[in-house]
């Protein structure tokens, strides 16, 4: 298997894990009928962000700039991530929703976001980046075409969800 193909691969598993815990968030908050907080909204954010890098990825080629939408958007939803679990450290407030196999679902979303960083990095660093664009090009197999219909599908869900808990303002959770 060629460097590309690899980087195909990884792409696409990245999407479907990233996906995977997109819908775990969503189920339990339809389970919990538990509306999410603005906070999780904007790092689910940061994790459709990354989904997007990486669909560009598998789209139109490997790319830097790709790769770098995937580190600036765990970036954003790191620091999010960061936020709401210095907001809920201190005693006076109380934390948002049940644990998840010991921790909140906030910082299940912070160790998301480093290992995307990881990921990525790991990525860069075994593969780096052909100079020639033409060495680049999209594949079109089968994996690929089912994971980008995913990542879509989970990405409108998500919207249609929230648009109808919280409708243009933000969601009181």
């Amino acid at each position: 298997m060629k460097n590309t193909q690899w980087q195909y691969l990884l792409n696409s598993i990245f999407i479907l894990v990233l996906g995977a815990v997109l819908l775990g968030a969503f189920g339990y908050q339809i389970i919990k009928s538990e509306p999410p907080c603005p906070l999780c909204l904007l790092q689910r954010l940061g994790m459709v962000g990354i989904m997007v890098g990486c669909m560009l990825n598998l789209r139109f080629g490997i790319n830097m700039s790709h790769y770098g939408l995937v580190l600036l958007s765990a970036c954003f939803g790191g620091t999010v991530s960061l936020r709401q679990i210095g907001l809920h450290v201190c005693p006076q407030f109380e934390t948002f929703g049940e644990p998840v196999l010991g921790l909140d679902l906030y910082a299940w979303a912070l160790v998301v976001f480093a290992c995307s960083v990881l990921a990525t990095s790991l990525l860069l660093y075994m593969f780096g980046i052909d100079k020639d664009p033409n060495k680049s090009k999209p594949q079109k197999g089968l994996l690929i075409q089912l994971t980008l219909f995913y990542a879509i599908f989970i990405t409108t869900a998500e919207v249609i969800t929230t648009f109808n808990l919280c409708g243009f303002s933000a969601c009181q959770g």
